[in-house]
């Protein structure tokens, strides 16, 4: 189901895209007083070719990557099965609950840690001006969380026993890669859209 969900959303990013380069080349050629750019003109077609990849790496893309990579490690360590039975009210096996406890400290130290780094003052990862925003810690908050959540991840799995191989932990961390590869044709054409719509309003 999913699947054919995603289909769909790819068929129709697709044609916007398509009905994007027909209106842009119309629309300039009946108005070109208009501030557009034409997708079909000779400036349009070197930019199609020449941002294609540019127009994919944006931190978007990491952002994703390393959270699927979190998040998947997460699933196959056990990890968000072990805190689902807890909302659930279930019993945990001894050596979840012990990994659980464990988890639970390295996220107090943590946020401790970072505590430190963002909230005294003079912090080392405020920006110049002594503010979060537009600092290295806002430009690494994805990051931050992402290595949070491995080490959380790892740790659980392997004190649970769930993870006690480095192959095992390895395929922990390309887990989730492979469950969540149908996010990645979507940022694709979404992406090229959302730049090629940047392109002809000159945004």
């Amino acid at each position: 189901m999913r699947t054919k969900v995603c289909a769909w959303v790819s068929l129709a990013l697709v044609c916007l895209q398509v009905l994007l380069i027909v209106a842009s080349w119309i629309i300039t050629a009946a108005m070109p007083d208009l501030p557009m750019r034409s997708l079909l003109s000779s400036g349009g077609i070197r930019w199609i070719f020449g941002h294609f990849a540019s127009n994919l790496n944006s931190s978007v893309l990491v952002d994703i990557i390393l959270l699927v990579i979190a998040f998947g490690t997460a699933s196959f360590s056990g990890m968000n099965s072990a805190i689902a039975d807890i909302v659930r009210r279930k019993r945990l096996r001894y050596l979840d609950r012990v990994a659980l406890w464990v988890v639970l400290i390295e996220l107090v130290i943590s946020i401790i840690v970072i505590a430190l780094l963002t909230l005294v003052p003079h912090a080392i990862l405020l920006s110049v001006t002594g503010h979060l925003y537009q600092s290295s810690f806002s430009m690494s908050i994805v990051s931050i969380i992402f290595v949070v959540m491995l080490i959380c991840s790892i740790s659980f799995g392997v004190i649970s026993n769930r993870l006690s191989t480095l192959r095992q932990a390895y395929e922990a961390m390309i887990y989730g890669t492979t469950r969540f590869a149908w996010l990645f044709p979507i940022y694709i054409f979404g992406m090229e859209l959302i730049c090629s719509i940047a392109y002809v309003f000159a945004l």
